[in-house]
């Protein structure tokens, strides 16, 4: 048995840190392809075992009681398994290149009443299992649930004692492999006393076939053939609903706003000559609206620093690996440590990852710094700040802080509501998404529609004579994280089965952090966009 391709130098371990650091995954069916004899031993891997419902919460599959070794031996993992929350170790299952097996004895065991209610619980919360064979990873159930009727009602529950292993060659190279339990009956796991013991015999079966297909990826399978849903339908209501909101809102900034805008510097305008070759009043005397403030829309807020590093985060997302997001990955991954799930990171890879940070994030970040204080210019107004700031006058409830919040947030996530229930799909299910040309378009219409809010807000405000835009252009769009956030709450109660404290709190750690992310960037986007149109605005009014 040989394996082609390059061999696995020191540089090829840290290739893994490299594709972790380009965000990319690393799944079975993607390391160097193995070439078998007649007769080769090929080895089977057992995996990992959890909910299938859960994505994220696995466990190692000999937490169950199954058949074991006396000695479990691990096989060596790159990063990219281990994050994914593999945990491959050597089985019992012998087989042989193209040798076919009928019904081998795997091991007999004899399991407690306690065995017994763990396999129960097991089968309840539907849990499936996945072995590796040559890379190519096998999925199944582990056993069989069935509920009927309502008067009487049946609940039955069997554990899948013999598996029938499929596996197709081309030459001396395996291209597909599967397993089945088709024409298998399952064993009951009822009626058990608490001080009864039962005796279990596991079996297997292996069928070889060849096949014409030469390379893995070009396998065509339907809807049966995979056991997760592997394509999601293109959303075109989603989207044109989308671009009809895209157009109105610029619609009503560039048409309605501007033409607002332009009367306003007219009248501005008008006035201010007036003035000048009247009676030479003060330039506040008589007027109102956005220009009486002029010497106060540039005043800095209370607490810019924060709002710099806001602006900066939101800017940089390399930032974002900072203290929020290792607090709530701390919470997440002690909780799945807790309940011994595959999902935890062990103490190695997290310190790999620590260095990996320590020499690359780091020290790219003190060079941002450096560079950013070297380069960076005196903020530029076109007016001038009087020492002493105006007093605002009160304003109406409509004008407030959270009616803002409310409507800057709320129309971004409707542009995105449809769409979001795709991508959670993906990310906490079973779902595959490929639309990633579609994604794209729609990031880019949450970015145009949280601008075009953010410049209609801001106007709003100043017409109000309250200059304190700063923060609440950050506040007004970036509250769309907060939409996202309770979307997530919708979702988890009404449109998945997940459940259990394990996925719990990865579910809405990682929803918490997301939203997150979005108040950064959209609070970003939100603040430059009212910055520009501020300035637009004051640059072109005629002031002394």
């Amino acid at each position: 048995m040989t394996v082609v391709g390059n061999p696995r130098s020191w540089s090829c371990q840290w290739l893994p840190i490299l594709i972790l650091l380009l965000g990319t995954g690393h799944g079975p069916g993607v390391e160097g392809v193995t070439h078998y004899k007649a007769g080769d031993p090929v080895i089977l891997y057992v995996n990992k075992v959890g909910p299938y419902h859960n994505p994220q919460e696995t466990y190692h599959y000999y937490q169950l009681p199954v058949c074991c070794p006396e000695k479990i031996r691990h096989k060596s993992l790159s990063l990219g398994e281990v994050l994914d929350g593999d945990r491959m170790a050597e089985s019992l299952y012998e087989i042989r290149f193209r040798e076919n097996v009928e019904k081998r004895i795997l091991c007999h065991m004899q399991l407690s009443s306690a065995q017994v209610e763990q396999l129960r619980q097991a089968i309840e919360e539907l849990y499936y299992f996945e072995f590796v064979v040559d890379d190519l990873p096998i999925r199944g159930f582990v056993g069989y649930m069935e509920e009927s009727g309502f008067l009487p009602h049946s609940h039955k529950i069997g554990l899948w004692t013999h598996l029938d292993f499929h596996l197709e060659f081309h030459g001396d190279r395996i291209i597909f492999a599967n397993v089945s339990v088709r024409d298998v009956k399952p064993h009951s796991l009822d009626g058990l006393r608490p001080d009864e013991f039962l005796g279990l015999t596991h079996t297997y079966s292996v069928r070889w076939s060849e096949t014409s297909v030469e390379r893995r990826s070009d396998r065509r399978r339907g809807d049966d053939g995979g056991f997760f849903p592997r394509t999601l339908e293109i959303h075109w209501l989603s989207i044109i609903n989308s671009m009809v909101l895209v157009f109105l809102l610029v619609g009503f900034v560039a048409v309605i706003l501007m033409r607002v805008l332009r009367n306003d510097l007219a009248r501005y305008n008008l006035d201010e000559e007036t003035t000048s070759a009247g009676s030479g009043d003060d330039f506040d005397q008589g007027d109102n609206g956005w220009k009486i403030i002029h010497t106060d829309v540039f005043r800095f807020p209370p607490y810019r620093g924060l709002l710099c590093a806001v602006l900066g985060v939101g800017a940089q997302f390399l930032a974002l690996g900072t203290v929020p997001f290792f607090l709530t990955w701390s919470v997440v991954n002690s909780v799945h440590w807790a309940n011994g799930s595959t999902q935890a990171l062990p103490a190695t890879t997290i310190l790999l990852l620590l260095t990996v940070w320590l020499l690359v994030g780091f020290p790219l970040t003190v060079i941002g710094g450096i560079f950013g204080k070297n380069n960076a210019s005196p903020f530029d107004a076109p007016c001038r700040t009087k020492n002493i700031a105006r007093e605002i006058p009160p304003q109406p409830w409509y004008k407030s802080t959270v009616i803002h919040m409310t409507v800057g947030g709320f129309l971004p996530f409707s542009a995105i509501s449809v769409e979001l229930y795709y991508i959670f799909a993906t990310v906490w299910g079973r779902e595959q998404y490929t639309l990633y040309g579609i994604l794209f378009f729609v990031f880019a219409i949450l970015l145009s529609v949280g601008a075009c809010i953010s410049i209609a807000l801001t106007y709003f405000q100043l017409s109000g004579e309250d200059y304190r835009w700063w923060w609440r252009s950050v506040l007004s769009v970036g509250s769309t994280g907060l939409f996202i956030f309770l979307y997530s709450v919708f979702y988890y109660a009404r449109r998945s089965n997940m459940s259990g404290a394990v996925q719990t709190v990865e579910f809405f750690g990682y929803s918490l952090l997301t939203g997150y992310v979005f108040f950064l960037m959209l609070g970003t986007i939100s603040f430059f966009s009212s910055l520009k149109f501020i300035r637009y605005i004051y640059v072109n009014l005629k002031m002394d």
